[in-house]
This record gives C-alpha cells, structure tokens and sequence, in this order.
C-alpha cells in the first residue's frame, strides 16, 4: 500500500504543470527592445507564453488582457550570470545550505537537482525584474554543472531552461581569490609547491576526462562491447567535447593565463567569471573572443589595488571587445542585480552596454540569446514593465511576466510592510 502511495505520489508531482498562458498587450508604453531602437508609444503583445509582436502599432488579439503602459518602460527581465539562488536560504544555519560537496572533483553535481523553487529569495529577487539565473554549486577544483532557470515554477524542472549550462570550475591561487589561499606559515616556495601540485592535479583530471570522451566516442562507432560507466567523467564529455562551456571562477591575472592555456590544451570553451584583474587581459581575451562574467562590483579594492579597478573593470573589458554580464554570486543579493551593473556606468561602462550586460549579452554567453534577452516576435516572454530605467534605484517594476505568466509581485518584504503597516494603534 504504501508503495502504491509513494508511486501515485511521484505520477501527481511529474504531471505538476504550470497554469495556461494568456494573452496580454502592453500598450502606450516605451518599449526598449535592447536588441533594437528604443520604441516610443509602443506595444508588446504576449501570448502562448511567447512574444508575439513588438512595435509602434500592433493588433491585439481579441479577449487580450490590456495593461495601460503611459508612462511606463517595457524591458526583458534580466540575467544574474552567477549567484546561488535556490540552493541557500540563510548562510549562517547549516541546514539551509546546498552548495558543496566533498572533494575537489563533482562534476557529476547538477545544481538543477538540488534548488528549492520555494526559497523566500526567489521572489525577493523577481520583484526587482531578475526573470532568470545562472545558479552554481561551489568548492573544489570541479563544482558541477550550473543551472540556468527561470524564477518561476513548482519544481525544479519547470524552471529550468538549460541543466547544464556551464561546468563550475577554478584555478588554483595562492591569493586573490581562488581554489586555496596558502598563507599562515607556510613560506614562498611552499606556496608555489601546493599550487604547483594542484595544477597538476587539474590537468591530469582533464586528461583523463579527455581520454575517457575518446573512448567512449570508439564505443558509440563500434556500437558494441561491454561498457564500463563512470559518472563523474560522463559529466565531463560534453565539457570536452565543447558542448558544455567550463565556467571558470578565477580573479587575477596568473589566474586567467592558467585558465587560456587549458584552453589551449584541451580545446575547452572557457568562460572567465570573477575576474577582478581581467582588465589586465582585455586585449587577449577579446582576440579570443572569451566572455567575462564580471563582479559582484559591490565589494572594495584592496589597499594594493586602484581605488576605482572592481568598478572600471566592465567599462575596460567592454570597450576592448569582450562580451560581459554581471553576478551577484550570492542569493540573498541577487536582487541587487542591476545596481552592479548601474556602479559599472558610473566608471566608464555606456549605459545601453550595462542593460544589454544584464539582458542580450548575458542570454549570449550562455548561448540562448535565440529564445531569452531581448524584446523580440518569437522570443520567449521574459518581460519587466517598469517606471523607468531598471538600473536606477528609485525604478519600481509593476508588472512582471516569465514564459508569458504574470507573475505575483509580492514578496517577503512587502508581506512584512503591510503586515507591520497595519498594526493595532495604541
């Protein structure tokens, strides 16, 4: 009986869907497009959990639902590149954490697998017009495969877009912000020892993963013979193979070299995430056409560092070529997303770069920009409607659609507000 229960239980929870999309127009608003000129007086017409038309005069569907959008913005919702969201839920009590595993190799870890859909951050961090996230375990040389979803749905699996939309990895460091930090005692060249030892220990491990994916693609052509299953290196063939991009969480300069001449070794896609000292680098990696994933910008320099190099950083790797977007890399502060990248405009980043960072540039990286990033016919409805730029701290969103659902704005925090709002007089 209880086998049956459990059985029918697991039936209910994978027949769990979302509700119907309906149909909607946004009317008379300035719709920015990102990936187009700034429409004004413009409409933006949902349906089927897609956008349907976007322009200065669109027919809406009959039965549409209208929003009245005078004096309002229409924009795609953003993209936090790095952060945790769903898998934490407050830092200081153990329990609430999902993040590491033990041991410096997981790349068998999906981070899809693990996120709470009903975490309390989630809708904190949609109020302020974050539709979507790269989430990421962390630890160790090899994290796991990073998730990118949508920040709505009953289950992991609705919300997400791409299970493995990135291997985590890093570069060891004796400082700065890397896998280890060796100090304390230890002297100079011991420092340099361990890292040297830890390197070897990637590479090996990369070579092994890349003899492993050659074996197996034998296996595939032969169609025959016994074959022997490792999971953690089948998580690794698509890395290898360059269908799966290694995200690389690595800050200085001796860091991102590391990081090129794996590229170079073993013909894996890299993206730099992190990457405090990048600007250093903006010439090569724009040759290289490598993305950078740049912050969290609210952070201080160190006393050795220029005051002004977290802030000027995207400015410098965005005017040399590289594509950006920007990371939180912490859930309770996903939803300071756009302030990140609002810092970044003020020490040289144009301002049409830091929102397309945080929309098109971001869908890009991650290679979705097809289906998420911009206001486009044919794109899915990720969709903000806000009182002005969403980078600027006084713009509230009043409306928020993900795969053309309007989505509840209410959170945590205003759930507090009304509640102590409303409190008995004395």
């Amino acid at each position: 009986m209880r086998a049956q229960l459990l059985a029918a239980g697991i039936a209910l929870a994978g027949a769990t869907t979302l509700l119907p999309a309906q149909t909607y127009v946004i009317r008379n608003a300035t719709v920015v497009p990102v990936s187009g000129a700034q429409i004004t007086n413009g409409s933006v017409v949902i349906a089927d959990g897609m956008i349907q038309s976007v322009g200065a005069s669109v027919n809406a569907p009959a039965g549409a639902t209208v929003i009245d959008g005078t004096g309002l913005f229409v924009y795609p919702g953003m993209i936090d590149a790095g952060t945790q969201l769903g898998l934490t839920e407050i830092s200081s009590v153990p329990g609430s954490e999902d993040t590491r595993e033990i041991g410096d190799f997981n790349p068998a870890n999906y981070a899809l697998t693990a996120v709470n859909p009903f975490s309390e951050l989630i809708p904190v961090t949609r109020v302020n017009g974050v539709t979507t996230v790269i989430t990421s375990a962390t630890g160790g040389m090899i994290s796991g495969s990073a998730a990118l979803m949508n920040l709505d749905g009953w289950t992991g699996e609705q919300m997400g877009i791409d299970n493995t939309a990135g291997m985590v990895m890093t570069y060891p460091s004796s400082g700065g912000g890397g896998f280890r930090r060796f100090g304390g005692g230890q002297s100079a060249a011991e420092r340099a020892e361990a890292m040297s030892r830890q390197e070897r220990e990637l590479r090996q491990y990369l070579a092994d993963a890349r003899s492993y994916a050659a074996v197996k693609g034998r296996l595939a052509q032969n169609d025959g013979g016994v074959e022997r299953v490792n999971q953690a290196m089948e998580a690794m063939i698509p890395v290898m193979r360059g269908e799966e991009p290694a995200i690389f969480d690595v800050n200085s300069a001796d860091q991102i070299r590391g990081v090129l001449a794996l590229a170079d070794s073993f013909g894996i896609k890299v993206v730099i995430r992190g990457g405090r000292d990048a600007w250093r680098l903006a010439d090569t990696l724009a040759a290289r056409q490598i993305p950078v994933i740049v912050g969290p910008l609210t952070s201080a320099p160190s006393d050795d560092e220029p005051y002004d190099m977290i802030y000027a950083n995207p400015g410098v790797l965005a005017k040399a070529g590289v594509t950006i977007a920007f990371q939180t890399d912490d859930a309770a502060n996903s939803r300071n997303l756009p302030y990140n990248a609002a810092l970044a405009t003020a020490y040289g980043l144009p301002m049409d770069a830091a929102i397309r960072a945080v929309t098109l540039d971001a869908a890009r990286i991650f290679g979705v920009d097809d289906r998420y990033g911009s206001l486009e016919a044919g794109k899915v409805a990720n969709v903000i409607v806000t009182t002005g730029n969403p980078l600027d701290v006084r713009t509230t969103v009043k409306h928020l659609f993900i795969r053309g659902q309007a989505v509840d704005l209410t959170d945590r925090h205003t759930r507090l507000y009304e509640q102590f709002r409303a409190r008995p007089k004395p």
